[in-house]
């Protein structure tokens, strides 16, 4: 396939892709669509309107089927019978204002539907971002995504919007100038209609320019967010190790890349209106040509010149929409192919309910691979309710993972996961996860109150449970002498609370969920020895009757674990109690002796 047919493959296939988006709205668009055709027919009656005034200073009597009449001009403006004068006052403004009306009504029903289509497709892409499987995001740039969102859902506003508008509007403007032409003198419209098609030639060579540099531009703006995003989010890191500098040589790089890619635009933009200008202008010198050899009168000739200048308006503005579509274009591409990734962590058909608690938590053989590097392999343990599991082992062995897989953020991909005897894809997503809570290594707070962190997915939970589950994570304390106290805003990722501040409001979140299922990933890593040793108390009072996993480096907060599992490269090498692993005197022992020995030196 050639790329103009591609790219008008695209074209088509982008807008058939918004047409279900459209559907809700589609009486207020034919609404739209209606008053851009009255508009039209309106402003070549406005056209004839003035024809016949003007023909009233020459002496001239309004016939339409002589419409080109060469009498000479016998008077001037006061020369006009009251009769004609009042109906040329008083037909003019009631055009103009009644095709001020159908341009109104006609352009704000278009846009709106443009605006609430590009906003519809925003939350849809938002929504759909969030129900992608965890795997989507260790692919996808967080500064990328944001572009999607906002910058490429922009350029959708000005091709759902602005160019659908235009197609509407201006065609039956264009039709409504052609016809007032036609009447005023169909011979003299055809020399002046006869330079249209040269006038398209161009357009079609910029359009391909525009795309192209559109789609470069879109990629390096995620680029360039992405660098925002990791330099903000690390500004302790940059400013630690000096690196200021070289991060802003990074942005400039693709900062400057993000602005030749829009001069590109800019430069083809640009060259439209002055081609169109200087080719409509041959246009105009045949029709001043044809006048005076066929000694046209200066009444048709003034009407025929405003028929032409108003036709060279929508005419301008469709010759740039292809230009237009070529620059948008590439940014619906964008973000329907993230609408395209399928969610693969979804509710089987007849999945069922987890109600009742939680007996047993299985892993069957369990492997799982990351695309074709396997992270996980042949997995066997038994959770009992009650019973307290903790993994261990180096960097890379796959404790995340694995406890990743109980709340379904990844599914296995061999062997199974059960819960109560179940695979855990026969439960709903949602009856699932409402049993699970989840304390990670790396705390994720919002710019929100202390007390909205807290409650965070427990909405309807009371002050008061909200302060107890607090003081069980030793959280109250420090939060009551904040300026507001738990209605205090911490931040972006509480960034005005401590490390051990931040993980304490987490782990007072997980509490006041009070699931069966608790996953604590390095959840105590960022506390001081007290409000470790506090937390502590209150999680051990927290297990009790409960299922919980725990992934930890920090091999004394685990000693009271039921059973320690150790991974090494995604496999089970040792299994058994702090104390039986000690005796054993491998890879636990190993790992052991090595921490300690670090202390006491």
């Amino acid at each position: 396939m050639s790329k103009d047919k591609k790219s008008q493959s695209n074209i088509f296939g982008v807008y058939t892709r918004l047409l279900p988006f459209v559907q809700p709205y589609r009486f207020r668009l034919l609404i739209g669509i209606l008053c851009g055709m009255l508009f039209g027919a309106a402003q070549g009656g406005l056209i004839l309107v003035v024809r016949w005034a003007l023909g009233g200073i020459s002496g001239e009597s309004f016939d339409i089927t002589h419409m080109t009449s060469m009498d000479e001009v016998q008077g001037n403006a006061g020369a006009l019978s009251l009769q004609r004068l009042l109906l040329t006052v008083s037909l003019l403004p009631v055009v103009a204002l009644v095709q001020g009306v159908f341009f109104f009504a006609g352009k704000y029903m278009v846009e709106w539907v443009g605006n609430r289509v590009v906003a519809d497709l925003r939350r849809t892409l938002f929504g759909h971002i969030h129900e992608l499987p965890m795997n989507f995001f260790s692919k996808n740039r967080v500064g990328d995504l944001i572009s999607r969102i906002m910058a490429d859902a922009g350029l959708l506003t000005e091709l759902v919007s602005n160019v659908i508008g235009d197609i509407i509007r201006e065609p039956f403007t264009l039709i409504g100038c052609i016809g007032a032409m036609i009447v005023l003198d169909w011979r003299l419209s055809v020399v002046s209609l006869v330079i249209f098609p040269i006038c398209i030639l161009p357009v079609a060579i910029l359009g391909r320019r525009i795309r192209k540099a559109s789609k470069v531009g879109l990629e390096g703006l995620g680029d360039m967010l992405s660098v925002v995003e990791e330099t903000v989010s690390g500004a302790l890191v940059v400013k630690a190790f000096q690196m200021e500098k070289e991060e802003e040589n990074r942005f400039n790089f693709y900062n400057n890349g993000v602005f030749k890619m829009f001069m590109k635009q800019s430069r083809a933009r640009s060259l439209n209106e002055p081609i169109m200008t200087v080719l409509s202008s041959f246009a105009i010198a045949g029709v001043v040509v044809y006048a005076y050899m066929n000694n046209l009168s200066l009444a048709l000739l003034a009407a025929f010149a405003l028929a032409m200048g108003q036709m060279y308006k929508p005419a301008k503005k469709l010759s740039q929409i292809h230009m237009r579509i070529q620059r948008a274009t590439p940014g619906a591409e964008r973000i329907f192919e993230i609408l395209d990734q399928t969610n693969t962590i979804v509710d089987a058909p007849d999945a069922i309910s987890l109600d009742g608690g939680v007996e047993t938590v299985a892993f069957r053989d369990v492997t799982f691979a990351y695309d074709e590097k396997k992270v996980l392999d042949g997995i066997n343990l038994q959770v009992r309710s009650g019973q307290c599991f903790a993994f261990v082992g180096g960097s890379g062995a796959g404790k995340t993972t694995l406890v990743n897989l109980i709340p379904r953020f990844f599914d296995v991909t061999r062997g199974r996961l059960e819960v109560n005897g179940r695979d855990v894809r026969s439960y709903t997503l949602h009856s699932l996860r409402k049993q699970i809570g989840v304390v990670t290594q790396q705390t994720v707070l919002f710019n929100r109150s202390v007390a909205e962190n807290i409650s965070y997915g427990t909405g309807n939970a009371s002050r008061e449970e909200i302060e107890t589950a607090a003081r069980r994570a030793n959280a109250h304390k420090f939060i009551m002498e904040l300026e507001n106290g738990y209605d205090t805003v911490i931040g972006e990722r509480g960034s005005l609370l401590s490390g051990g501040m931040a993980q304490r409001v987490a782990i007072a979140r997980a509490l006041l969920k009070n699931p069966p299922i608790l996953i604590l990933d390095e959840a105590t890593s960022a506390l001081d020895t007290e409000s470790e040793r506090l937390v502590q108390e209150a999680l051990d009072e927290l297990m009790k009757d409960r299922t919980v996993f725990v992934i930890a480096h920090r091999l004394s907060t685990i000693a009271h674990a039921d059973s320690i599992v150790v991974l090494d490269n995604g496999q089970i090498v040792e299994q058994g109690t702090h104390a039986e692993l000690l005796d054993k005197g491998g890879k636990y022992k190993y790992l052991y002796d090595i921490q300690f020995s670090d202390k006491i030196a």
